[in-house]
């Protein structure tokens, strides 16, 4: 019995010590990850990629959460602020609003039938020929 308590207990420092190598290794490996990030992503420094990437995500986001809603104009004001947060000026010519609002639309589970349903699509097609055939293309992908 004496000879498995210490075959146990150098089990167990084998794994605290692999533990603690793995441990300081991600650590450091976090560290570093961190301090690269922080330095290329400071205040306008955003490569256009990702600023499009943020914006398709802040629009889609709030489309997913607004889709039960009922007030046209508080939806055309939150992406208005959204899209001017993103340095976008003109969100209604800006194909990449419509794709994110149809990935918003996707993301909550309705249909590429039940998008004509959603409160706020005839007015978004009133003010935008394109705006239907744009949020449609993003059912595609």
């Amino acid at each position: 019995m004496h000879t498995i308590s210490k075959k146990i207990i150098l089990l167990l420092a084998l794994l605290a010590m692999l533990a603690g190598c793995s441990f300081s290794y991600s650590s450091k490996g976090s560290s570093n990850s961190s301090k690269s990030s922080s330095t290329s992503s400071g205040p306008g420094e955003t490569s256009p990629e990702d600023a499009k990437a943020n914006y398709q995500n802040d629009i889609s986001s709030y489309t997913s959460s607004a889709v039960k809603g009922s007030d046209v104009d508080k939806f055309f004001s939150e992406i208005g602020n959204i899209a001017k947060r993103n340095g976008i000026t003109d969100w209604e010519s800006n194909i990449e609003t419509y794709h994110a609002i149809g990935s918003g639309l996707r993301q909550v589970g309705v249909t590429r039938d039940q998008v004509n349903d959603v409160y706020f699509i005839p007015a978004l097609a009133a003010k935008n020929k394109s705006a239907l055939t744009l949020i449609l293309e993003s059912y595609q992908s």
